[in-house]
């Protein structure tokens, strides 16, 4: 985290890279859940994610703060999260000192070494990743990595989950933008973009503009629509199942804004 003076105000702004796996738990771990306490269909999601799961285990891939994680440990199934921000399993710890979910300090695209360095020989039942996290990964391969570790743990008659939103058209992504964040805060918070036509990435800051302070959080994620996902998942021996629009079964349309997105193996 650098400081920098700008007209008067203090400016704190991360010095990790955005397309660092771990940038968006480092900028967001002491935010995130005050930001968006209210954005998040969590019963709905334990609730789908349960009845997927069966009696488990499970892995969560990019655990954060254990929103999901928490309620689906306490019905009784064991569950795994793997994050690549040890900030963010900081704050796991503090909301859960007894790791009733088992924290992995790791790279979901790199899922064998992640949970082979914790020691850990699971298979799971379920393997997910919720909420636009698995777009976090750097490109397009380690997105094909991701998938194929999540085929290697999963279980005969496992599943793979993934949550994401609907890219709007290329085309349609400008390439710079500046736009007020919806998010629970006191203190005004912008979104200022970048999109790299070349990588398929988007990049931003979410600047939250305090009283002579200025704090920047950097952040990156891959621009990657349902049959992207469907493509790198048949790849690593995965076939689409069902896709939903929402956690309580919305059925999905050419008009969905975002999907939940159901995987089987294929043999």
């Amino acid at each position: 985290m650098g400081r920098h003076r700008h007209r008067g105000q203090t400016s704190e702004v991360a010095t990790n890279e955005s397309s660092d796996p771990s940038t968006y738990g480092r900028s967001f771990a002491d935010v995130y859940d005050d930001w968006y306490a209210t954005s998040f269909e969590t019963d709905a999601a334990v609730a789908a994610l349960l009845q997927l799961a069966g009696s488990g285990p499970i892995l969560e891939l990019g655990v954060g703060t254990g929103r999901l994680a928490l309620p689906l440990s306490r019905s009784g199934v064991r569950v795994v999260g793997i994050d690549a921000s040890q900030e963010m399993l900081d704050e796991l710890e503090r909301v859960d000192p007894t790791r009733s979910v088992v924290p992995v300090l790791g790279d979901m695209a790199n899922i064998e070494h992640s949970l082979r360095s914790a020691d850990l020989t699971d298979r799971f039942s379920l393997v997910f990743c919720a909420f636009n996290t698995l777009l976090n990964v750097k490109n397009f391969d380690a997105l094909s990595r991701c998938f194929q570790g999540s085929r290697e743990f999963l279980l005969p008659d496992g599943r793979v989950v993934v949550e994401a939103f609907v890219p709007i058209d290329e085309s349609m992504i400008p390439a710079q933008s500046l736009s007020p964040a919806r998010v629970e805060s006191d203190a005004p918070v912008f979104i200022e973009t970048t999109y790299d036509r070349s990588t398929s990435r988007l990049h931003g800051r979410h600047i939250e503009v305090w009283p002579g302070v200025v704090r920047v959080r950097p952040w990156s994620v891959l621009i990657c629509g349902p049959e992207q996902l469907d493509a790198a998942a048949h790849t690593a021996g995965l076939v689409l199942l069902e896709r939903q629009s929402d956690w309580n079964g919305t059925p999905f349309t050419n008009e969905s804004t975002a999907h939940v997105s159901i995987y089987a193996p294929t043999a």
